[in-house]
């Protein structure tokens, strides 16, 4: 686990140049319904139906990607979906950067075009692999409790200091990686892996997205809100429950 102590200054300068901005919406599937939050009030209207299961949810390029069983859907704004390609039973991660998506199956990582939903690996043994998030420009990949940046066409890696033991969310910004590890969430620079924290009380919490200078995830039940800056958090309403898959853009 990580101590507060180390904390250093570069990564305090890092956490305060995070840009200020607000996430357009929040896209949630609880039960079998797809759900659509406004980011400051958590007032929700519901989109479409026939997601039970969906645990796996993602941006890229100006539209959600789910995978539902062995299936990769397109899905817009308003709830509605077209699929792609239906190769994706045993996905445990999935993410999406620079026009790309990123899915993690078999100990392979897949870099995958949103448009057609064609293929290629990443090179290198992804074993082990229990999320992956885009952040600050790259592909970053938590594997067997350590974070290393990616570079997806290559495969060529860094591993970052600090042990990743117990995370159970991640998600990614332009600018920062967050993680919640026991229960604390942290910021982390994808670049050093210098970190801060931004308290505790999250424990357990499996659903983190992240937009600009904030965190949302589900904990308990609840949405929560957090500044990624203060870690001031406020509640965005108590109707979560059952909640399997989270993103925001």
């Amino acid at each position: 686990m990580k101590n507060a102590c180390l904390i250093t200054v570069a990564a305090l300068v890092f956490i305060l140049q995070v840009p200020f901005s607000q996430a357009e919406f929040i896209y949630a599937v609880q039960d079998d319904v797809l759900y659509q939050a406004d980011p400051n009030s958590g007032t929700w209207t519901a989109l479409s139906d026939t997601w039970a299961g969906t645990e796996l949810l993602t941006f890229c390029a100006g539209s959600m990607y789910a995978i539902q069983g062995d299936g990769l859907y397109e899905v817009d704004r308003s709830g509605s979906w077209t699929s792609l390609t239906d190769l994706w039973t045993g996905t445990v991660a999935l993410t999406g950067g620079e026009g790309w998506l990123y899915a993690a199956q078999n100990d392979l990582i897949y870099r995958i075009d949103p448009a057609t939903g064609d293929w290629e690996t990443v090179p290198g043994d992804y074993a082990g692999t229990t999320h992956l998030a885009w952040a600050r420009g790259a592909l970053m990949v938590l594997q067997n409790g350590y974070l290393y940046r990616t570079d997806p066409v290559t495969g060529d890696f860094t591993e970052l200091p600090s042990s990743y033991d117990g995370t159970t969310a991640m998600a990614g910004t332009s600018d920062a990686l967050f993680v919640i590890q026991g229960d604390v969430l942290y910021s982390v620079d994808p670049r050093t892996g210098d970190y801060v924290s931004l308290g505790g009380g999250y424990e357990g919490a499996t659903e983190l997205g992240a937009w600009g200078n904030h965190v949302y995830c589900v904990w308990q039940g609840s949405l929560w809100k957090t500044n990624a800056i203060t870690g001031e958090y406020e509640s965005l309403g108590s109707a979560w429950e059952g909640t399997t898959a989270l993103c925001v853009f």
